[in-house]
């Protein structure tokens, strides 16, 4: 279960994002059903998310690609937190080999939910950044 706090702190950050141009329509259909998927317990589908977003956001310039210096995108967030969150995506996605929590583990579930607490504060950090 993902904590009820850190799903807030992702909605603030998706909020904070509208005092100024706002997110573009792609992020902000794709937060709002990543924000969807934590309150529902879809824990690969918010990793899954999470990353897609941070790409969307960089791109989508209806969103902060459209008013935001470039030095910012390289600046915000934590660069460690949104690598291993791109590998995480990728590992869900592209099976290459076994993957931690999705084997069948008897603690698979708890070890996906932490992976999509971790997603969910990789990306508001990300977001909290480009206010």
């Amino acid at each position: 279960m993902i904590a009820p706090s850190l799903i807030d702190r992702l909605a603030q950050s998706g909020r904070a994002q509208s005092g100024g141009a706002g997110l573009g329509p792609h992020t902000a259909a794709l937060l709002d059903e990543c924000l969807r998927a934590a309150r529902a317990g879809l824990p690969l589908t918010v990793v899954v998310l999470a990353a897609a977003i941070i790409d969307v956001v960089a791109h989508e310039e209806a969103g902060p690609a459209g008013h935001i210096d470039g030095m910012d995108f390289a600046y915000a967030g934590n660069k460690a937190a949104l690598g291993w969150l791109r590998g995480r995506r990728n590992a869900i996605l592209h099976h290459e080999g076994p993957v931690d929590g999705l084997m069948g583990e008897a603690d698979a579930a708890s070890w996906q939910d932490r992976d999509a607490a971790r997603a969910i504060e990789a990306l508001a950090a990300y977001l909290e950044d480009l206010v």
